[in-house]
């Protein structure tokens, strides 16, 4: 049995083989624990549905095999009898995050190796900053650049499924021919109508809701940004310097078709909630008439990221038309290190004085996130972040109001102003090459893995303060009854646990660089119970692989039975 397709998008894990790592902790925290994956980042971007979709309209079938998600779920999985199934002109991988240049790379090369006939594809933010490295790779033959490759990825899989390898007109192009790297330029830069096309969420219809696996789709109106957070590489600063664009850096889809893609979705609609992506950049029309639609079709809930305080009257449009919940990102309780950042649009005086009016609206819950590894940030000042999480606890105790805190890992964004500019905003960048950051992913510890570091906070200092934390957060929300004893419990035995590895894994390394073999069979241990489920803070329990909107749907269940490695 194989599976064909004129293109598989494969998404790779962070590191390839983590499987059978003992000499890498895939810690908790790692990830920062903020959103529902592992230190694997099994998700892949959703422009993915969109190159499907593109390409579908053009008659050309594209499937999406996400390989993390599926070494996860099954640790028996034999990848590369998997990928000798697979039987396409063109694999294209994904390197927008820079959380893949380990396991994407090393997956591709996998796949050359496996269909050395096969035409091997990378794009994404991180492969367009880094393309003229990246198409050195024995296993890359094509780089695409841009924030929206749609044509020129129809263009490139015509050609190659007419049995073409003349590139030469197709735009935003490196690519291996003649001997050499012929580049095609960079001019396909659209300043309208972002990913022309209706994403399908049909295919999740079905899915099964549980308690723990309740449906989750994302929606994306737009990319680049109206905003210049300084460490993001998707900021205005960013996406000048990345995509080469002018003033206009925030670049929208067509609303029309965001409202016909959330109709994909169905009767479904009622048991599923939306991650609203970069809603912050959205206009007051827009997002009104997202919110009728949402209303209209019926979705259970929706998570909005604000970067300034709602207005009232988009409060109450948010509070009428379904389970709104608002996500802040002040980065810190501190105006001159949210100012720093790229915030500070609001004190938290007006936040709190906000809050009640948001829910009052209607509004059902507010998350307010702050950030470890920001400009003027020390040690002291994490801990009064933490101070002032339990002060807004206690002023809201018994209303839907969530500080969490978390820290900026693995990498600061190459390409957004901290990393181009470090001396002038306080940092210290330590890898700058997209082969110092594959490296990097496999160091045994993680804030080894850290890119960056500042004045104020070193590498082991962010690691170090960011345990306390979020230990002393977990601690107090407890104590306030905002989690149960069970759940803190369970999170402060794993920091417990987690720190204590740490401390003797760097003890070890700094004697002779080694780990002895008791530990890495204890280290083995801890990452096959770390990487046996899902969690996030916000509500930290185990969640079983399965279920999520980027959980692999294209791999038959009896194909994977039979690539089992057990007999």
């Amino acid at each position: 049995m194989k599976l064909n397709a004129d293109m598989f998008l494969l998404h790779a894990p962070s590191v390839y083989d983590f499987r059978d790592r003992d000499d890498i902790l895939f810690a908790y925290l790692s990830d920062s624990d903020s959103v529902n994956v592992t230190s694997v980042y099994e998700m892949y971007p959703i422009g993915w549905f969109s190159i499907k979709q593109q390409l579908a309209d053009h008659d050309f079938d594209c499937q999406i095999v996400n390989i993390a998600s599926l070494m996860l779920k099954h640790p028996d999985l034999d990848v590369e009898r998997l990928i000798e199934r697979l039987e396409a002109p063109v694999f294209g991988f994904d390197l927008h995050w820079m959380t893949q240049c380990n396991g994407a790379i090393e997956l591709a090369e996998v796949v050359k190796r496996i269909h050395p006939e096969s035409l091997i594809v990378f794009g994404g933010i991180s492969a367009t900053y880094f393309a003229r490295e990246l198409i050195q790779y024995p296993q890359v033959d094509v780089v695409v650049q841009g924030y929206d490759t749609l044509a020129p990825i129809t263009q490139l899989v015509e050609a190659v499924v007419r049995g073409g390898r003349d590139f030469s007109s197709i735009p935003n192009l490196l690519y291996k021919g003649n001997d050499r790297v012929e580049t095609t330029g960079f001019s396909h830069k659209p300043a309208t109508d972002y990913n022309n096309v209706r994403n399908d969420w049909s295919y999740y219809q079905n899915t099964p809701v549980t308690p723990l696996a309740s449906k989750l789709i994302m929606t994306l109106p737009n990319t680049g940004c109206a905003h210049d957070c300084g460490w993001c590489g998707g900021s205005r600063f960013a996406y000048r310097n990345i995509m080469e664009v002018g003033t206009k850096t925030l670049v929208q889809k067509d609303n029309d078709l965001i409202v016909e893609e959330l109709k994909t979705m169905g009767e479904a609609a009622k048991h599923t909630s939306i991650y609203a992506l970069q809603c912050y950049s959205e206009g007051k029309a827009r997002m009104h008439t997202y919110l009728d639609a949402v209303h209209d079709l019926g979705y259970r809930s929706v998570f909005f990221e604000q970067f300034n305080l709602t207005p009232h009257d988009t409060l109450k449009k948010m509070g009428t038309s379904t389970d709104s919940y608002i996500m802040l990102s002040p980065e810190s309780h501190d105006p001159k290190i949210s100012r720093a950042a790229g915030r500070g649009t609001y004190t938290m005086a007006e936040m709190e004085e906000w809050i009640p009016r948001a829910l009052d609206a209607g509004v059902k819950g507010v998350m307010i996130w702050f950030f470890i590894g920001m400009p003027y940030q020390d040690r002291q000042s994490v801990r009064d972040t933490v101070t002032y999480s339990e002060h807004l606890i206690r002023k809201f105790a018994g209303q839907p109001v969530l500080p969490l805190i978390c820290p900026m890992v693995p990498f600061l964004d190459p390409g957004c102003r901290f990393f181009e500019e470090p001396d002038k905003h306080g940092y210290r960048i330590h890898h700058r090459t997209l082969e110092e950051h594959r490296q990097a992913m496999v160091e045994p510890l993680w804030y080894r893995r850290l890119n960056y570091e500042t004045k104020w906070l070193s590498r082991r200092g962010i690691q170090d303060v960011s345990y306390e934390a979020i230990e002393r957060l977990v601690s107090i929300k407890g104590e306030h009854g905002v989690l149960s004893s069970v759940f803190c419990e369970a999170v402060l035995k794993t920091i417990d646990q987690t720190k204590r590895l740490l401390a003797e894994m760097d003890h070890a390394l700094s004697l002779d660089g080694r780990l002895p073999a008791t530990l890495r069979d204890e280290m083995r241990a801890y990452n096959r119970k770390i990487l046996a489920y899902s969690s996030d803070q916000i509500l930290p329990i185990p969640r079983p692989f399965g279920g999520r909107w980027f959980d692999d749907v294209t791999v038959p269940e009896e194909m994977i039975r039979e690539l089992s490695m057990t007999p």
